[in-house]
Order: C-alpha cells, then sequence, then structure tokens
C-alpha cells in the first residue's frame, strides 16, 4: 500500500494555495486532498455557516464550515510534522490524518446544531455516512485504497490503531478546537479565543500512543483551555444568539407540524424529506443548506398559518424574543396563562434554555464519555495537568449553568407583553 500511496500523492511539483485570515497561506501539495476539497460533497460546506445565528449578535461572523474545516487539516499537518521528530510517522498513516481532519464537519447540516434536533441524526453520523457512501470523497478515497475510507471513518469514530490521531483530532486539546477558537475568534471581533497556537503545536509529544505536552508548553495551554471557556460564555452561549436559534428551532418545529397534518400551504420540497419520519436519504441530505432554510423562511412568511407566518416575520426582522435570565427554575405555569391570554401556543413562545459548559473536565478512567486528560510532560514525568496548573486545577470538573427564559415581546397586535412577564418573575426574586 506504501508504494500505491506515494504514486497517488505524487511528484510532479503540484501544489494550490488558499489565502487564510488566520494562518495567511496554506499550501496544498497533493492532487487527492484538492480532489477532496472540490467535491460536491465537501463544497457544500461553503453554504453553511460555522456559528450558524451568531451573525444575529455578531455581523462578521459569516465564515463557513469550508474554511473552519480546512484550517484544521492544515493544524493537523503541522501537529503530525512536530510529532515525527519522536515517532516514526508514515506517509499512510499522515495522509488518514489529513483526509480524517479535512472531513470531520462534512455531514454538518444547515445551520448544524439546531438542524440536528429537527431530522434528530447527530452530524457525525451521516459525515461516517458520506465518507462511506456513494459519495464523490469515497471515490477520491478509494483511488488510493479501497480501505482508506474506513481507515478515515475510524479515526472519526475513535476507533482506529493509531489512537494519537483520533486524540489530535477530538480531545481536550485537539487541531478542532485550535482552529475554530482562533477563526471564531478572528470573524467575530473579539480577542477571548486567541492562544499560541504556535507554541502550542511545537510541545507535542506522543507516550504510548497518548498525546502529551512538553512542560514548556504549560502557559499556551492555560491560554487555550480559558480561551475555551471565554468563547463559550461570550460567543457560542450568548443569550441572543441562542434566542434566535430558539427561534429557528420553532419555525422548522412548526413547519414540521403543519406538514404532518397536511395544512402546510407553501411547501418547498427539497425540505419535504425532513419532514417524514423516516432517516433521510443521504442525496436528499447533500442537497441542503442553509441558503435553502432562509428560501423557506422568505416563502412562510406568507403563510396562511398565523404562527408560522408570525415566526418566519420575526426571525427576518430581529424582532427576536425577551431573554430574560433566571436565578434558578421556575414555574412556567403562570407565564403559560399570560402566553395563552394573548392567543399565543406556548409551545412556540415560552422556552427556558440552560447553556452549561465544563471549562476542563477531569479524568474518570472507564467511565462513558470519558475525556482524556491533557498530560504534561516534565523531564520525562508525565502527570495530568492539573499536577501543574493551579488555575486549571481551581476550575476542572465544574459545570457552570445558567439559566434564560425566552417570551415575546409583544402580541399579534402588537401589545407590549413582555414588561407585564418581566413584572411577575422580578416578583418571584
Amino acid at each position: 500500500m506504501a508504494k500505491r500511496i506515494k504514486k497517488i500523492q505524487g511528484s510532479d511539483n503540484f501544489k494550490k494555495y488558499f489565502r487564510d485570515p488566520i494562518y495567511n497561506f496554506i499550501s496544498i501539495t497533493e492532487r487527492w486532498i484538492l480532489d477532496l476539497i472540490n467535491s460536491r460533497e465537501f463544497q457544500r460546506l461553503r453554504y453553511i455557516k460555522q456559528l450558524g445565528t451568531s451573525d444575529v449578535t455578531y455581523y462578521g461572523a459569516n465564515h463557513t464550515r469550508f474554511s473552519h474545516s480546512i484550517g484544521t487539516m492544515y493544524l493537523m499537518d503541522r501537529a503530525l510534522s512536530q510529532l515525527k521528530r519522536v515517532i516514526n510517522i508514515n506517509n499512510e498513516t499522515r495522509m488518514i490524518g489529513l483526509a480524517a481532519a479535512l472531513l470531520h464537519d462534512v455531514g454538518h447540516g444547515p445551520f448544524s446544531h439546531v438542524f440536528e434536533k429537527v431530522v434528530s441524526t447527530k452530524h457525525e453520523t451521516w459525515t461516517n455516512d458520506i465518507i462511506l457512501g456513494d459519495t464523490e470523497i469515497n471515490k477520491t478515497l478509494k483511488n488510493i485504497d479501497k480501505a482508506f475510507p474506513q481507515k478515515v471513518a475510524s479515526v472519526i469514530k475513535k476507533e482506529y490503531r493509531h489512537r494519537y490521531l483520533s486524540y489530535l483530532l477530538s480531545s481536550q486539546l485537539d487541531v478542532d478546537r485550535m482552529d475554530y477558537l482562533l477563526r471564531d475568534s478572528y470573524y467575530v471581533g473579539v480577542k477571548y479565543g486567541l492562544f499560541d497556537v504556535d507554541m502550542l503545536i511545537k510541545s507535542l509529544l506522543v507516550d504510548a500512543d497518548k498525546i502529551t505536552l512538553d512542560y514548556k508548553g504549560l502557559y499556551s495551554v492555560e491560554q487555550y483551555v480559558y480561551a475555551r471557556y471565554y468563547m463559550y460564555w461570550q460567543v457560542y452561549y450568548h443569550k441572543t444568539t441562542r434566542g434566535y436559534e430558539l427561534l429557528l428551532q420553532n419555525i422548522l418545529k412548526r413547519a414540521k407540524y403543519l406538514y404532518k397534518t397536511d395544512s402546510l400551504d407553501l411547501k418547498v420540497d427539497i425540505l419535504t424529506p425532513i419532514f417524514r419520519k423516516e432517516k433521510m436519504e443521504l442525496d436528499d441530505y447533500l442537497r441542503l443548506n442553509d441558503n435553502v432554510i432562509l428560501y423557506a423562511i422568505l416563502l412562510w412568511k406568507d403563510s396562511r398559518d398565523k404562527i408560522l407566518s408570525d415566526l418566519c416575520n420575526k426571525y427576518l426582522n430581529r424582532n427576536l424574543y425577551k431573554a430574560y435570565e433566571l436565578s434558578s427554575l421556575v414555574s412556567l405555569d403562570e407565564i403559560k396563562e399570560k402566553i395563552k391570554s394573548y392567543g399565543m401556543c406556548d409551545d412556540y413562545y415560552l422556552a427556558i434554555d440552560k447553556p452549561s459548559n465544563v471549562t476542563y473536565d477531569y479524568y474518570v478512567e472507564g467511565e462513558e464519555g470519558e475525556k482524556p486528560p491533557i498530560l504534561i510532560n516534565k523531564k520525562g514525568k508525565i502527570n495530568s495537568i492539573t499536577r501543574f496548573s493551579e488555575s486549571i486545577k481551581a476550575i476542572s470538573g465544574n459545570r457552570e449553568i445558567k439559566y434564560f427564559l425566552y417570551f415575546p415581546r409583544e402580541s399579534y397586535d402588537g401589545k407590549n407583553i413582555s414588561d407585564e412577564i418581566i413584572s411577575y418573575l422580578e416578583g418571584l426574586e
């Protein structure tokens, strides 16, 4: 297989440059990588925003899964180049790692995690189907070797024999997070996600198939962990963004209900498969992107269904739900009655959101969903980062939870109802 891979990779001085705002130039010197990028399935990522609805809060957040995926592959290549100094990494292993990094998000649907709740299938499942199914990506990988698609998929599923590849791609310290923290921070226009990625990669080591870091990179790891913390609470869990996601989710929820009751007056044929109970066909899924959903919302704003029309108009005109932070969970019975008294359905106009985040998890061996610790190598002795960093030890395992209640600002006829609800909530405190 090594000879076959060498032949595919070629030595014809092929080179393609991508101008990247984070890393300046990313050079592609292997045609098979460019073939993957040019595939129908990967090009679809140009039309799926990395941060979903975050651009309603931070208008610069219009970057896509396409650029993030290429950036993740770039960091994987740098990480593997660093590790080659301490362990033997052959050409096949390197290619598998690069392919897995490039394709790890290829299964994302429109608006990513919001859409997952509608189709009830995680993007990782679609990623696996794309890599192993009848796709251009699968054909490109099989052209390298018939077993190549399965090996790439096994890295993403954390089943590949070289465990360090999966760790580099998905762990508490991985190239996926490194790229999206830096990239999202740049496009959103904040400094929260910045850390010394060069020092972090330069510090990478391997011990018994586990990724470790040289002690000299300790401060850059601390930067990275706190960057993740700040980005989640300041950007990813921003109350306005979460409210916009909720609005979009309710639009699709209402459209799905109307479809099932045969009362959706303005149908979009390309969306019909997502409203069926059975699992969507891969070809149907690959036709979907953010623009399809936006077109449907533009159409449904004129629907005869009052709820669907109102939600779509709210979405398009940024007339968002009011977000009220609660100190603890409260009974919604009284508020539901208030919503209903204005002729509005609480299923679509009232919700509690509970964003939560663990900045850094302790490792418990054998625990379901275990997250291996970040390991630090100090003069040959390897221990968890919590043995070396008091700041990370202090926040380890602590789950922070917030509660936000979302409700409409106005009734259908334009009457302010949020003040009444806020007065009621303040009386509970």
